[in-house]
């Protein structure tokens, strides 16, 4: 019989050995001198102050797209940095598992496909992040600062500040225009996964499985 493990994404199941196995226990000092080897890709004091353990440092390397199934080059500086050599072999094995395969999968944690199907309606890839943000906005509550400081976009105090003021202490108005200026300042980025990671990051991980709820809801078979 085949176990469930043996059919997981390899991406997953490797973060989880590496993380989970081998790089949990760090001291202080190791995990100063891992965020500091990744300071200039984080490229934001704010989300740095958030690392506490390898996995939020994990996660933030994920959202910057330093860290993915394709390329686990960070994962590894990781654990040369601090001298792990059964996570370096690990996850070495787990890059010539993916050179021997000639068409890779994509990651089974990537968000939904640029097509979705809702009461048998079509709708585009905009509207499901629209609906996504919207949901968001209506759960997260006080949490609105952190999580905007959490998102891979730039936005100084003074702005979040301006936001909330501008909302008037409505707290779901607030998350909208910060998402919306995320949005607008991010084009480029995965917006979907990226405020999936910065849930995690604030440890909202009740409203991360509402979000996936509706991303699974709306998905399409490829």
């Amino acid at each position: 019989m085949v176990s469930i493990r043996d059919i997981r994404n390899p991406y997953s199941v490797l973060i989880e050995d590496v993380v989970k196995l081998h790089l949990a226990a760090l001291t202080e000092k190791e995990l100063k001198d891992v965020v500091e080897h990744f300071r200039d890709q984080i490229q934001s004091n704010r989300v740095i102050s958030y690392i506490k353990d390898i996995y939020s440092l994990v996660t933030v390397l994920e959202a910057r797209n330093v860290l993915n199934s394709q390329n686990v080059d960070a994962l590894l500086d990781i654990s040369k940095i601090i001298n792990r050599p059964l996570a370096a072999q690990r996850i070495q094995d787990y890059k010539k598992q993916k050179e021997l395969v000639l068409h890779p999968t994509l990651p089974k944690i990537a968000p939904s496909p640029p097509l979705c199907i809702e009461s048998g309606q079509q709708i585009s890839r905009e509207k499901l992040i629209d609906k996504v943000f919207a949901e968001i906005a209506k759960l997260l509550g006080r949490d609105v600062s952190s999580f905007a400081r959490a998102l891979p976009f730039d936005l100084s105090e003074n702005e979040l500040q301006n936001l909330r003021g501008q909302s008037r202490d409505n707290l779901e108005e607030a998350t909208l225009k910060v998402l919306k200026l995320f949005r607008e300042r991010s084009p480029n980025i995965d917006h979907i996964q990226s405020v999936m990671q910065a849930l995690n990051i604030i440890k909202r991980g009740e409203i991360r499985r509402k979000i996936e709820s509706i991303l699974s809801a709306n998905a399409i078979c490829s």
